[in-house]
């Protein structure tokens, strides 16, 4: 009865935590499978394709199952922001109830069903509980980017079902770009056929795309970023060209040049064309328009006709142009019944009412959103392409009081992870605050309405999603559901590995695992996959903008300079930081098995844990001695397997004075010290996680 009892609390570990969960005495036994009876006609699609996946981990049901009952008040075409999405999960010996006032609701609650899976030697089973639940913010996002690399509709179907996972109920598609444009627009074939290189989604795909988000309580919401970042578009049409215009379809990453002239009819009438395209391929009551990055130079007009088109509309400079031109979409979206969504460069003393604005610059742009009564999302601290580890995405709360978000973001800036970077990311801090402007306060303040994870994709390929994104995307997940009082970062990252778990048993994303097809690629003979994996798991891609800018273009940043990226959209990502989770959970455990271990330096499990983790980085540089010699990629990554391989033996040392309960030596300190300091050397744009749990004990026992 003990394990019984033991198991009945595991429903705690559930990601994201829920509103009210009350353990209850026992567990309903699955062993016969599990039927969901459906309670109303609204339920029947939506527990019809939840009972497959019940089948599939526990068998068909037979005879004998108990049955789960999905109740739904109502049911609607398309989720829609502001839908209720509570529900209410009772599970008893004898069976389960599932109640909801939406089928999104009923997703929620499924979803949970599926994460209270357990099993023992007695077999599969839920354990009885009563959860009442809902989310905490109406709109909480992913943004992904088919621009720079083009996730296709399988990449994106399997995203969905990790994001009901999350509780995520936004799939924000940014479908443009200089280096793309990624959807067919049956007005404007153009655009297309010649900037799609790489792919781009057809109009049967974007439907089959919008049916399998609206299964799972997912809204799609498109942007088309306009007027800037439009070299695709401008390439396929130069003559609507601001400026210059792109003689080939643009590669290089970053800020560009390339935008829009809104004095010309005939751009007015590729965006009309292009917004009709939009809003019958995407029915969700929003449509994001861009609006960043918009150089101003652009828009400083010289030439004679086009300073004769701003007198006459009374513009006096380039932000003024780029006010004007927003309340044109403004405008054109809401004819077609459209709200509108922003970048924070958007915000103008000219900018239309009605329009949301998301703030990605930091807590200072969202403040002056709410305070000129517009709605506001938050993405700031949210960047999943910076590589920041999720405890640091997690210290952010966009429901917080505004000096608590400001002081948790310069938190960020000053975090150990980022002390390389510090003075680049607290200048981008400080720029965006100095963006921002004066604004009128608005008689009635807007609403925060969520936020959104940000997955910019000039490091990201389908084939490597998986393994960037879940481990980070929980902590934004988890913010945006949660009640804040319940959040606490150390519980996060306790039950995070179980998630991810169980992400890769329910659903067809692999945060772990990743393409098996990557290491073949590099290389890797079936032998060496183990020891290759030991070396993964301990190291991390660098963080910030490293990568993007090189080590050089970051020193050129610093000092007002440009220099020459090292990537481009043409850039094969196939290198073993391609591969890095840039947050190790593997560094998760062992950072908690030591301070475990430290507590009750008898416990031999965690004990055997610790001198595993030695063991295998002890053996890397004869294990990989092979594949380093024929493959120059691993061959570049030798001072990291050394490096590792010289922690064991730290690690050994400090584990034999943690059991005859001695503190850490002095030597033993010094010589950790002098590995760090050699390891804080850039390797082939890694850094060497497994140092951080060990400094972090070490510190603890100082």
């Amino acid at each position: 009865m003990q394990d019984t009892n033991t198991r009945m609390h595991a429903g705690h570990g559930l990601l994201p935590r829920p509103r009210r969960l009350e353990p209850r005495w026992g567990r309903l036994e699955l062993g016969s499978g599990l039927l969901l009876e459906v309670g109303s006609e609204p339920a029947r699609a939506i527990a019809r394709r939840y009972q497959q996946r019940f089948d599939r981990l526990l068998g068909a049901p037979t005879a004998e199952a108990p049955t789960l009952r999905v109740e739904v008040q109502a049911a609607g075409p398309q989720p829609a922001i502001g839908d209720d999405e509570q529900y209410r999960l009772r599970i008893t010996a004898s069976g389960g109830e599932l109640g909801a006032a939406t089928p999104w609701g009923a997703v929620h609650g499924l979803e949970r069903c599926l994460q209270l899976l357990q099993q023992d030697h007695a077999g599969a089973f839920l354990p009885a509980l009563l959860i009442d639940d809902g989310p905490r913010m109406p709109w909480r996002g992913l943004l992904l980017d088919l621009a720079r690399h083009f996730f296709d509709l399988p990449t994106l179907l399997r995203t969905l079902d990790g994001m009901a996972a999350a509780g995520l109920n936004v799939l924000h598609l940014h479908l443009n770009d200089d280096q793309g444009f990624r959807f067919e627009s049956r007005r404007c074939p153009r655009l297309h056929e010649r900037a799609g290189v790489g792919g781009y989604l057809r109009v049967g795909e974007i439907a089959a795309l919008v049916e399998a988000a609206a299964a799972r309580g997912i809204r799609i919401v498109p942007e088309l970023d306009v007027p800037g970042h439009a070299g695709a578009i401008l390439f396929a049409h130069p003559e609507l060209a601001a400026g210059p215009a792109p003689a080939t379809l643009p590669r290089a990453f970053g800020p560009s040049r390339y935008a829009l002239d809104p004095s010309l009819d005939a751009t007015w009438g590729l965006l009309e064309a292009v917004v009709d395209d939009l809003v019958e391929l995407f029915p969700d009551d929003y449509v994001h328009l861009g609006g960043d990055e918009v150089h101003p130079e652009v828009y400083a007009f010289a030439d004679d006709r086009r300073r004769a088109w701003m007198a006459a509309e009374g513009l006096a400079d380039p932000a003024a142009v780029q006010a004007w031109f927003t309340r044109g979409m403004v405008e054109l979206l809401a004819n077609r019944g459209r709200r509108v969504v922003g970048w924070d460069e958007t915000l103008h003393p000219g900018m239309p009412e009605g329009m949301t604005v998301q703030a990605w610059r930091g807590a200072s742009a969202l403040e002056a959103a709410l305070d000129a009564g517009h709605d506001a999302l938050y993405s700031a601290g949210w960047y999943l392409d910076l590589s920041y580890p999720a405890r640091l995405h997690y210290g952010l709360d966009p429901g917080a009081p505004a000096a608590e978000l400001a002081a948790a973001e310069a938190a960020l800036a000053r975090s150990a992870e980022l002390a390389d970077v510090r003075e680049g990311v607290e200048a981008l801090q400080a720029a965006a605050a100095a963006t921002t402007g004066m604004l009128p306060t608005a008689p009635e303040r807007g609403r925060l309405l969520g936020g959104e994870a940000c997955l910019w994709a000039e490091l990201v390929t389908a084939e490597l999603l998986d393994v960037r994104l879940y481990g980070r995307l929980a902590a934004v997940a988890e913010r945006l559901w949660s009640n804040p009082l319940d959040t606490d970062v150390a519980s996060f990252e306790a039950r995070l590995p179980a998630w991810l778990t169980h992400i890769e048993r329910v659903t067809d994303c692999r945060p772990f695992s990743g393409d098996p097809a990557m290491l073949w690629r590099l290389g890797v003979a079936p032998e060496e996959r183990t020891a290759v994996e030991a070396l993964f798991e301990a190291l991390e891609p660098v963080r910030w903008y490293k990568r993007l800018l090189g080590i050089g273009g970051v020193a050129a940043r610093q000092q007002g300079r440009t220099a020459e990226r090292p990537y481009d959209a043409d850039t094969r990502l196939d290198r073993p930081v391609d591969q890095l989770a840039p947050d190790s959970i593997a560094m998760f455990v062992l950072r908690r098995a030591l301070f475990a271990l430290t507590a009750d330096p008898n416990d031999s499990a965690t004990l055997l844990m610790l001198r595993d983790f030695a063991g295998r980085w002890r053996m890397l540089p004869a294990r990989l001695a092979s594949l380093q010699a024929r493959s120059d990629p691993f061959a570049a990554l030798t001072p990291r397997i050394e490096q590792l391989a010289e922690l064991a033996e730290l690690l050994d040392e400090l584990l034999d004075q943690v059991v005859a309960r001695e503190p850490p030596g002095m030597a033993l300190r010094q010589r950790f010290d002098e590995l760090a300091r050699t390891a804080a050397a850039d390797v082939a744009e890694t850094e060497l996680a497994a140092l951080r749990p060990i400094a972090a004990w070490l510190e603890s026992q100082a």
